[in-house]
């Protein structure tokens, strides 16, 4: 498959590539609805009605390979009991997820198996000893023949079949003597695929066993004529089953006179070499040049014995085994030259390169191009790319340890991570050793199973939308990233290597390890190691597991820990593969590192699952950057009441969760710890100090819960024993911090968002003021959240709950250190009079970079933005003001940044829109972008009454506007490349304006909050457009097999990085950060030359800013806002205010926005002069 190479924008021309997805094998679904019955938890296949659906996605053209999925639909209401009402009105996965097919009728499709059987003498040999076969015991062959008779009568017609030996025979009964009747073993290639099971049926018993070995030879010619011309369909999947009962041999050999040279792969002089009249070239000759094998040989490349003389090829086949030559190259596993030997050298290649393609091959037998035609084929399939996978089987015991890795190299890549040895390691290849006669069918067996599963649910397999995790702004060592498998809701975290100069991804992907992990499970009045649990604690009620088994739930909770290596022992609980396994689905929750170096970086790493839990890992000096050493999982969070009025809570979610057809739909997604959180770790310690350097963290639950959870995780003085400072058999007491209340306590709504953490002042003055040596406290800043959907419902709850974290005094005086106070204790509520639908994340300032902080800002989903005034003399008395007076149409559901535009005097800025909610998907409603300028020079209370800095309104400020310019640039290597630029005006802003606003085109909307890089704020804009959908139909369908009968419809998803003046809203000049391509200008009058403001890439697209020149994770910006991830700095330590209109450096520093997926945005920008300073000690 030719490759595309993709801009930084949406390309002009639309690629054809996709990543590799086939359907085929949907598996039937029943939904019978009961009444009067209660549904137990684990219903069986037969309870749902025979509705077919595949979910599919397609989420990017940007670069990266990403896998759509494909898998049957059944109904919710089957699989999981009684369905909550406030979170059915969630989306069930995001928006970008959200691609599905209903099929109809399944493709006709068939894939192709070639049996490839070893039929060498030593297959006569007795199946059990190996030796002398005597009269009337089974062969080896015999074996294998009843073996192979037992796959196909069970099989029959599923597959397209073909078969080959080592020493194909042809029907020769023309002699006569009938012992030497030869019968004909094999399918030619015409009849290859073509043949029917019962056909096979003959051939397998035609088989006889003698001759040599030819392995590697044989299996070329087996796929160059027979397998490789025989894929029909651009949807075909190939597979070659391979067995044999020794080592490969016999690509040449040595007589007394001569040198022998059988397998000229190269065709090396094509025939006896005249300069060594005893070195003979021309085995296969005539067989060679036929077209087949020229075209296969175009495709698997030469061979690093094609310019070899006869006598270094001679030297190749020295010795012998079993009294027979073996090429060193061609019959073992090793490398010659670097290049793989041995049937790998031409089966690695089948796993993974594209067989045919439409600049070649052009279309295939239903007339469609072999690259796939996206207005055919149904949305987000993938139709691309043509392989042929291969699996090895090791029959009996004469194989040799060189024998065996020449299989299990010669063997496609398992990824199933399903399949271990004795030892419990996992198997890495389709390598599968049948030692035993036994144990030869159930190989066959296992084979097949995986060749229909294969072909049954292809699960999206790609990079999360979460952005990457890195504990500072600097180059780090690694960056973290999400890969997402929506097939078994699972993610893993996967470790860059990042260039220490420019901070690009260099290749090295690392995980870490989870072999030591510890559960702890919060019942919602205390904490438990999962299998220390009392037994008057918890029952099968409190899972909500109807089940006659008492103990039921204990089974439940050793599945969700992860006890064990695998997931064997919880039948009828869903089986999790290797791999997929470790960590739940990460969507919209978070992945961040903090704390001190240790081995080389941040002592801990923090990932919040849909597995229901939290996951903390600490560093390592081993292969792995990372260890898990505990989840934690908040049990007793609160969801929606059920008719009883009694809560849901995230117990009760785990048995669906574990159900076996959990990863059939998205209908039955569930979310768990899907929030935000925000680490920190407190400053250094001063010598003799009460207050050791904690590191603690405080998180959401999103769409999983209305609550949110505080952990310790550490510290640097181990005296001060908490978090995971101490003995693991008292994690369940040091690790947790607190939980929200619960009950009729609880009034929050689902807490969607990021969580806040900042050090306050709870005793002021009246102008203010704050005295860092006393009343400082570690506050957790908590949004409302969202409890209905319907705005205006009255269980929505607009407010800013402010927790105490620690307990203890935090100020610089003689009484730091004290107890102060009650961890989880709520310090204030602050309600917002007239809110709307719930109040979002707040965004935290200092003012003043004294390291307390003095305002939040937050919005709500009715499109108004608060000031909260947290300067009161006590927290009774914090204010809020509504600075924004917005509308219902255009709701806020993320935090806004600040710039500090002056001497206090700031820009809140800040985007409208929802991804929310199911409704979001189809809302068109003009969202936008708006920036209010904020005046805090005054008093609490005079800033309160002053009506200059509220209610502002849209018609109060300045309107800017997005210009689409197409533009050609040379990328990187310099190739000419065509994208459209966006480009804003660059209106004058008045006296009389209160700020800007930017409307954002059709369908467009903001979910995460801004970065500021200087004095320009970067904007995430996401679009996702659901088209009417497509329908197939039976007549259609029957012409191209690649086809089901089916309605479909997608969701294409794109994102736009938009550069803004926080000024004005408007235009870049060369003194603003700015990300575009540098030629990507346009003159604009009275401004001069103009860069570009932005650009859109197709897909879900995340980014963190990477600048060598910060120091430390210190988590005040240059603006002052403070309330994120990071290590604080001591109380009033600094030098002033910060800069934020240039960077610090030299010209050739490189800044950048590291994307979740594909290559970093260069970031440019004014540079302030000072000579660089160190950074490496800013490793991840």
């Amino acid at each position: 498959m030719r490759s595309v190479s993709f801009s930084p924008f949406v390309p002009c021309i639309q690629a054809k590539k996709y990543s590799e997805l086939h359907i085929n094998d949907i598996v039937n679904v029943r939904i019978t609805f009961r009444e009067n019955k209660k549904q137990r938890h684990h219903p069986s296949t037969d309870d749902f009605t025979k509705k077919e659906r595949i979910m599919k996605n397609n989420l990017s053209r940007f670069p990266g390979t990403v896998r759509p999925m494909i898998y049957s639909i059944a109904s919710a209401l089957a699989l999981m009991g009684a369905a909550s009402q406030a979170q059915a009105q969630f989306a069930k996965t995001p928006l970008y997820l959200q691609n599905e097919s209903q099929i109809i009728e399944q493709p006709k499709i068939k894939h192709n198996i070639m049996f490839f059987i070893d039929n060498s003498g030593s297959m006569g040999r007795n199946a059990i000893t190996g030796g002398y076969n005597p009269p009337g015991q089974e062969s080896r062959m015999d074996v294998t023949k009843t073996a192979l008779k037992q796959v196909l009568n069970k099989h029959q017609g599923k597959f397209n079949w073909g078969l080959q030996a080592l020493v194909n025979t042809e029907n020769n009964f023309s002699d006569p003597d009938p012992k030497k009747h030869i019968k004909k073993n094999y399918t030619n290639s015409e009849e290859t695929f073509n043949t029917s099971w019962e056909q096979m049926i003959t051939l397998v018993d035609n088989m006889g066993a003698s001759g040599y070995t030819p392995a590697t030879r044989r299996y070329y010619e087996v796929v160059a004529s027979a397998v490789m011309p025989n894929i029909k369909y651009r949807c075909q999947k190939s597979y070659v089953v391979m067995m044999s009962d020794g080592d490969a041999n016999f690509s040449c050999n040595h007589d007394s006179t001569s040198f022998h040279y059988r397998f000229n792969y190269d065709g090396n002089n094509g025939r006896r070499n005249s300069s060594n009249p005893k070195a003979y070239l021309n085995y296969e000759e005539k067989l060679y040049r036929t077209e087949p094998f020229i075209t296969a040989y175009k495709y698997f490349g030469e061979s690093p014995m094609k310019y070899l003389s006869p006598e270094e090829l001679g030297n190749t086949c020295r010795d012998k085994r079993e009294n027979v030559h073996y090429s060193s190259f061609w019959d073992t596993a090793n490398r010659y030259g670097g290049v793989e030997g041995g049937m790998a050298f031409f089966s690695r290649k089948l796993a993974v390169k594209d067989i045919k393609t439409a600049a070649v091959d052009r279309v295939d037998a239903a007339g469609v191009s072999w690259d796939g035609d996206p207005n055919i084929d149904p949305k987000g399939v993938d139709y691309s790319k043509q392989t042929v996978q291969t699996f090895t089987v090791g029959f009996g015991n004469g194989i040799t340890p060189a024998g065996k890795e020449y299989l299990k190299r010669g063997a496609s890549t398992d990824k199933s991570g399903m399949r271990r040895d004795e030892n419990g390691e996992i198997l890495d290849s389709w390598y599968f050793n049948a030692a035993k006669p036994d144990d030869l069918y159930q190989a066959f067996e296992k084979i097949i199973s995986q060749i229909s599963d294969d072909n049954a649910s292809i699960p999206f397999e790609g990079e999360g939308g979460t952005a990457p995790a890195t504990s500072s702004s600097g180059i780090p060592d690694l960056a973290a990233t999400i890969k997402l498998n929506t097939g078994s809701w699972s993610s893993q975290i996967l470790f860059n290597k990042l260039n220490n100069s420019d901070g690009r991804r260099e290749g090295t992907v690392t995980q870490p390890s989870f072999g030591n992990r510890k559960t702890l499970i919060n019942t919602g009045s205390n904490t438990y190691f999962i299998d220390a649990i009392p037994a008057d604690k918890v029952n099968n009620a409190y899972f909500g597991i109807e089940n006659d088994d008492k103990d039921e739930w204990k089974k439940l909770l050793n599945w969700t820990g992860r006890v064990g290596r695998d997931d064997s022992a919880y039948s009828p609980y869903r089986v999790r593969k290797a791999g997929e396994r470790d960590l739940g689905d990460i969507l919209d929750g978070s992945v961040a590192a903090v704390g001190n170096q240790e081995h080389g970086r941040r002592k801990y790493l923090v990932a919040a699952a849909n597995d229901g839990m939290v996951h903390i890992f600490q560093s390592t000096a081993g292969d792995h950057p990372y260890d898990l050493k505990v989840s934690y999982l908040p049990a007793g969070m609160e969801q929606e009441k059920d008719a009883a009025n009694q809560p849901i809570t995230l117990a009760k979610s785990l048995k669906d969760i574990a159900h076996a057809d959990y990863g059939k739909s998205i209908e039955n997604h569930k979310y768990g710890v899907n929030g935000g959180f925000t680490l920190r770790q407190t400053p250094v310690a001063e010598q003799d100090s009460s207050l050791s350097q904690r590191v603690f963290m405080f998180g959401a639950m999103g769409q999983g819960g209305r609550g949110a959870y505080a952990l310790n995780l550490g510290s640097t003085n181990k005296t001060a024993k908490t978090g995971l400072d101490v003995d693991t058999t008292e994690w369940n007491k040091t690790v947790p911090l607190f939980e929200t209340p619960k009950g009729e306590a609880n009034k929050l709504g689902y807490t969607i968002g990021t969580p806040q953490i900042g050090r306050v002042s709870i005793k002021r003055e009246t102008d203010g003021s704050a005295k860092l040596e006393e009343n400082i406290r570690y506050a957790g800043f908590l949004a409302s959240g969202y409890a209905d959907e319907a705005k205006d419902a009255e269980v929505n709850e607009t407010a800013l709950y402010v927790y105490e974290m620690l307990g203890k005094e935090v100020g610089i005086g003689e009484k730091r250190g004290q107890p102060a106070g009650e961890e989880g204790k709520e310090l204030a509520k602050i309600i917002v009079p007239g809110g709307v639908g719930g109040l979002s994340t707040p965004t935290l300032l200092d003012t003043d970079f004294d390291g307390v902080v003095d305002f939040a800002f937050a919005g709500d989903r009715g499109g108004n933005m608060y000031r909260f005034d947290l300067r009161g003399e006590t927290p009774d008395k914090w204010t809020v003001v509504k600075i924004f007076s917005g509308s219902s149409n255009k709701p806020i559901t993320s935090a806004p940044a600040v710039s500090r535009k002056g001497a206090k005097e700031y820009v809140v800025i800040f985007g409208t829109g929802s991804e929310i909610y199911q409704s979001d998907l189809s809302n068109t409603e003009t969202q936008s972008i708006y920036g209010i300028v904020q005046k805090l020079d005054k008093a609490p209370k005079d800033l309160f009454e002053d009506k200059a800095n509220k209610d502002i309104a849209e018609q109060n400020l300045r309107e800017q506007t997005i210009t689409e310019v197409e533009q050609s640039y040379n990328d990187e290597n310099n190739q000419l490349q065509t994208g459209k630029a966006l480009y804003l005006s660059n209106e004058k802003i008045e006296e009389a304006h209160k700020g800007w606003f930017i409307n954002l085109r059709s369908g467009e909307r903001v979910s995460i909050k801004p970065t500021m890089i200087l004095r320009t704020a970067i904007v995430t804009i996401r679009k996702y457009t659901s088209d009417g959908g497509k329908t197939i139909g039976k007549e259609e369908a029957e012409k191209d097999l690649c086809l089901p009968v089916s309605n479909n419809k997608s969701t294409v998803t794109s994102t736009t990085f938009l550069g803004i003046n926080a000024d004005n809203g408007g235009a870049l000049n060369s003194r603003s950060a700015r990300f575009a391509p540098t030629e990507l200008t346009r003159p604009l009058d009275g401004f001069g030359t103009q860069y570009a403001n932005g650009l859109t890439q197709e897909g879900i697209v995340s980014f963190t800013f990477i600048d060598p020149n910060k120091r430390t994770d210190d988590p005040v910006t240059a603006d002052g806002d403070s309330g994120g991830t990071g290590t604080d700095k001591e109380l009033g330590y600094g030098s002033g205010t910060p800069n934020n209109k240039c960077f610090s450096g030299k010209e050739g520093d490189h800044r950048s926005l590291l994307l979740n997926k594909g290559k970093s945005l260069e970031v440019k920008g004014r540079i302030c002069g000072l000579q660089r300073i160190s950074w490496r000690e800013l490793f991840f």
